[in-house]
């Protein structure tokens, strides 16, 4: 019997069904809310389906996505969940006690962790005798050391109220970096980029994530779509001093209305912002460039906290859509043994198969096209 996945977000919710022999993915798609209208997307044995559902025959996502599942018996459900805070170190059955728990960890996961468990009740509603697990995205980093997790302030703020680092992106880092092992088999000390709209860059030892860039929540880090990335405290509490900004204000800003977004002025979009420094817009090439040394900055720090690197990985929206992005970030890390070859990574964009865009001389650069769904259907098989 095959087994179904969700990813929920605030507004979408992707699923894939897959075959239990050999996971093999017999559907996917996801439904979304696109300026009010409720658009599925199905795809099937190599074809496309997409529709708008009208109001009046639409309850739910969990609800539709199982009417469209109706010829399969479905085993047990995997769902992406966000942040498991400290309490959620692997995958874990769910049921009323673990629900709870999850909805108690809101508190620090206000913007990703409801529409999953909304999620989760919805499909609970429709499949009540099914086994759901919660697969977290911050289980993959809970090995990290307390000199990488804790933040430096009064120990008693982590002791009382577990404030610390958590990263995210787990999932993904660990799909990548397991098949970057078929790939480089020698590849201990790797460092696996994840550059979507959010972003984050993870170290990784012997397959264990010894350092990550986001933090407590994914706005700590590297500069992304439209969040900050790192930012001065002390700044943010100037600006709310001067424009008298609540709390939620600021936030709203910090997430939605920084990063490329707020430095260009324009767009989150780093392909128009490509096409606007062509045509000699500053702020859109101040954009790429703080968002390109970000990531080489991370990239040099976590060399050092390895003591040298095996291979390296870039995944996610611009990590396999932009030659360009790749080219730029890897010109400034020669010095670390790492160098593209022009002759493979030059026109190469969205890339939907593993590439290897090194030169022989350089330490092995992979894309990877990521997969979480798939890595948490590797999760819940066994159990």
């Amino acid at each position: 019997m095959p087994l179904l996945v969700i990813n929920a977000g605030s507004t979408t919710t992707k699923f894939k069904l897959f075959k239990e022999e050999g996971l093999t993915e017999l559907i996917s798609g996801m439904v979304d809310c696109i300026n009010g209208k409720n658009i599925c997307t199905l795809y099937k044995e190599g074809k496309k389906y997409e529709w708008e559902i009208p109001p009046t025959s639409y309850t739910n996502p969990g609800d539709l996505i199982i009417k469209e599942l109706k010829d399969f018996e479905i085993s047990k459900l995997g769902f992406r969940v966000v942040h498991g805070g400290e309490f959620f170190t692997k995958t874990t059955l769910l049921d009323t006690d673990s629900i709870k728990k999850i909805e108690e960890l809101s508190n620090i996961a206000p913007l990703h962790n409801p529409p999953a468990i909304k999620r989760i009740k919805e499909f609970r509603a429709v499949l009540p005798d099914k086994k759901f697990y919660a697969v977290f995205d911050t289980s993959f980093h809970t090995q990290m050391p307390p000199k990488a997790f804790l933040y430096g302030l009064p120990y008693e703020y982590y002791q009382f109220y577990n404030v610390r680092r958590y990263g995210f992106h787990g999932i993904s880092h660990k799909y990548i970096n397991n098949v970057l092992q078929s790939l480089e088999i020698r590849a201990k000390k790797v460092i696996s980029c994840h550059l979507g709209g959010g972003a984050s860059i993870c170290a990784i030892n012997d397959g264990k994530s010894i350092d990550t860039t986001m933090g407590f929540t994914p706005l700590e880090g590297l500069i992304m779509a439209t969040r900050a990335g790192d930012v001065d405290d002390g700044a943010i509490t100037y600006i709310q001093k001067l424009t008298k900004y609540s709390d939620y204000e600021m936030e709203e800003i910090e997430n939605k209305k920084s990063g490329l977004l707020g430095i260009s002025g324009v767009t989150s979009d780093m392909r128009t912002l490509l096409d606007m420094e062509k045509d000699d817009n500053e702020r859109a090439h101040l954009a790429i460039e703080m968002y390109v040394y970000r990531i080489q900055k991370y990239i040099g720090a976590y060399i050092a906290a390895l003591d040298g690197i095996d291979a390296i990985i870039v995944t996610a929206g611009v990590g396999c859509g932009s030659d360009v992005i790749r080219k730029r970030i890897f010109s400034g890390l020669k010095s670390f043994g790492l160098e593209v070859d022009d002759s493979i990574n030059n026109n190469r964009i969205n890339v939907a198969e593993n590439l290897k865009i090194s030169t022989k001389s350089s330490k092995p650069i992979w894309i990877i096209p990521t997969n979480e769904e798939l890595q948490i259907a590797k999760e819940i098989i066994n159990l």
